[in-house]
């Protein structure tokens, strides 16, 4: 009898391609790569002073100059001073009290596949090294999400649930197989259904059509609602910005919506000078792309601003390259070993890259002065549960394995709110 390949199963090897394993998770977060990262928060938390208004005590007139400084403001001689809403001889400042929020991401590996896989004759990659490596992948795509956000941690708002499917659109790129979700009829509501203990958990994902499945539909999530990972905020109604567990990304410091009388954004009501506190937020949809941009940029330049660089969804650069068309003038630029592509715009105050960003939601842009943004963190960026070379790992007691910590404790701060933009875009 002729041996085949059936005959002798039981002998042949499993052949992998020559190729390097490749991840198939997202790994490119221009903002994140791009943004200051500084170490040294320490303390209870930061206190960050901002000037939005200088002494108006002038005037071409010694007696008219001196009494619009006032009683105070001749004593003081022009100190700072949160008393200056009748006197003019200060420079008016906030003071904000920055706290640091916290992020973990875990792994667990049994030592029979730490040492079954060791050497290249064991397996075509270390299971240790995947497993670290995906784990902070997981922790740096969660970083360029939240670096958009308001510090609610929403991943996105259901455009339609049908059953067990729910549209989400180009907020897909934030949903994986296996995530535990609960939802909110807004981005600050209390989550449906407070009194389950079981959320939903993703068990398909379509990419193409924007869906995703769960297995139950346990709190009657609907169309329009808000979604989060299970955990990333209180079940509670989000109130105030100490009770929010995540950064405080560019739609916290220049929120789309102006903030009214009664914000409170760590400490700091800014409603008093919106633009110079919050931002500054423009609506270019009835404009051509390119001619929206150019008015974008001088709208910033009146407020002294000097916007270096533009983040957009995908969806959103594609409609500014096809309204260019041939005058598109594009720049490759590596940062670390990433790369990212920009197109090239110029306003009056020099050049501005416009990035894509899979993070960046559809229908806004998001113009920066990049120096004014610095992403504060305690110890470095992500820190290791163990301070060995073992990536982190530590020994569990009960039983034969190993469990991996990283943790980020810190916040993204903001130095000069009004030298950045939020422009709402053109379908």
């Amino acid at each position: 009898m002729a041996a085949t390949t059936t005959t002798i199963d039981k002998i042949l090897k499993y052949v992998y391609t020559s190729q390097a394993l490749q991840n198939a998770v997202y790994n490119k977060n221009p903002l994140l790569a791009m943004v200051a990262k500084s170490g040294g928060f320490n303390g209870r938390s930061l206190i960050h002073a901002i000037t939005y208004q200088n002494s108006n005590a002038r005037n071409a007139t010694f007696a008219t100059a001196q009494s619009l400084a006032g009683i105070n403001g001749a004593a003081n001689n022009g100190v700072s001073s949160s008393t200056a809403a009748t006197d003019s001889g200060f420079n008016v400042d906030v003071n904000l009290t920055i706290t640091r929020v916290k992020n973990y991401a875990m792994y667990t590996i049994e030592q029979e596949a730490i040492l079954a896989s060791k050497g290249d004759n064991g397996a075509f990659v270390s299971a240790t090294t995947q497993l670290i490596d995906g784990t902070l992948q997981t922790l740096r795509n969660d970083f360029g999400r939240d670096l958009y956000g308001n510090a609610s941690g929403a991943l996105g708002q259901v455009t339609n649930v049908s059953s067990l499917v729910f549209t989400v659109g180009e907020a897909i790129t934030q949903i994986e197989k296996g995530m535990a979700l609960v939802c909110a009829s807004s981005a600050t509501a209390a989550i449906r259904g407070t009194t389950s203990a079981v959320p939903m958990i993703v068990t398909s994902v379509n990419r193409s059509a924007g869906t995703f499945t769960v297995d139950a539909n346990t709190d009657s999530c609907a169309t329009n609602d808000y979604i989060w990972i299970a955990g990333d905020r209180p079940t509670s109604a989000i109130t105030t910005y100490a009770s929010r567990r995540k950064i405080a990304g560019l739609d916290a410091w220049n929120p789309i919506t102006a903030p009214t009388s009664g914000d409170s954004f760590f400490g700091v009501d800014r409603s008093v000078d919106v633009t110079r506190l919050a931002g500054q937020r423009l609506d270019i949809s009835a404009l051509q792309p390119e001619e929206g941009y150019i008015t974008a940029l001088a709208a910033m330049a009146r407020e002294d601003a000097e916007p270096s660089h533009i983040f957009t969804s995908f969806t959103d650069e594609k409609n500014l390259k096809l309204a260019l068309g041939s005058r598109v003038e594009s720049e490759y630029s590596a940062v670390g070993s990433v790369g990212f592509e920009s197109i090239k715009l110029r306003g009056p105050m020099g050049e501005v890259k416009v990035y894509a960003d899979r993070n960046a939601p559809v229908g806004y842009a998001r113009l920066l002065q990049m120096d004014t943004w610095v992403l504060k963190h305690l110890g470095d960026l992500v820190n290791k549960g163990d301070a060995g070379s073992d990536g982190g790992m530590a020994r569990e007691i009960l039983s034969d394995r190993y469990e991996g910590r990283f943790s980020f404790y810190g916040n993204l701060l903001c130095l000069k709110p009004s030298a950045n933009m939020v422009a709402t875009l053109g379908t």
